[in-house]
């Protein structure tokens, strides 16, 4: 592994949208080849595959997905970036192993299970919200280990008041109610997601969508 990378570097960059996956090649002087990015995940692949159970699955998959793609074509040309299914694919996935992943105190992109929830929760108590989520990014945790998040957005302001959004948003596993989701507004902007739990132990993560019940 590289030690200047450490471990998240390799998959924030994965992670990044296209535009700025060229620019980072373009600035290290690999373009128009997009090898070096499934290069560096190479390098810390065996350390991913050391986490947790649910780390090790996504790890699992981008490593296969990078596998299918492996060989000279189009593909791993820069421009396929923005084009190819296969490297969009790769970005949501990179995106979920960095919301596994210990924060390393930098924003990292909203992972499409995190938009998921926000997109079930707001469907139904403020779809004016709805148009931010391509924009969403994730802040920070509140504490270490915490399943609650401070985020930001660029997205269009929406007419909410700020504060906790008036919208029930239960959560349950195998039928028992184990907490809910909040989700905080500032300036008509998302700005944080709340897991209020009520389990002995604190959940390290958000659940997922089809856990929490709306309407």
């Amino acid at each position: 592994m590289r030690s200047e990378d450490g471990l998240v570097n390799p998959v924030r960059r994965l992670a990044l949208p296209a535009q700025a996956q060229r620019e980072y090649l373009e600035s290290i002087g690999t373009a128009p080849s997009a090898d070096e990015l499934a290069l560096q995940f190479d390098d810390v692949k065996h350390h991913l595959l050391r986490q947790g159970p649910e780390t090790v699955a996504v790890a699992e998959r981008i490593d296969a997905l990078l596998d299918e793609m492996s060989g000279p074509g189009p593909v791993w040309h820069v421009d396929a970036l923005a084009e190819s299914p296969q490297w969009a694919e790769v970005r949501g996935l990179a995106a979920e192993l960095l919301r596994l992943l210990p924060f390393d105190g930098g924003p990292r992109p909203l992972a499409p299970s995190e938009r998921a929830l926000l997109a079930r929760i707001l469907a139904t108590g403020a779809p004016g919200l709805l148009g931010q989520l391509d924009h969403v990014r994730v802040l920070k945790p509140w504490y270490e280990g915490s399943a609650s998040l401070d985020v930001d957005t660029t997205g269009p302001a929406a007419e909410v008041p700020d504060g906790v959004l008036p919208i029930d948003a239960p959560v349950h596993v195998a039928g028992e109610y184990v907490g809910e989701i909040l989700l905080w507004t500032a300036g008509g902007r998302l700005s944080a997601i709340e897991y209020a739990w009520v389990t002995d132990e604190p959940p390290t993560h958000l659940p997922p969508a089809d856990r929490v019940t709306t309407g």
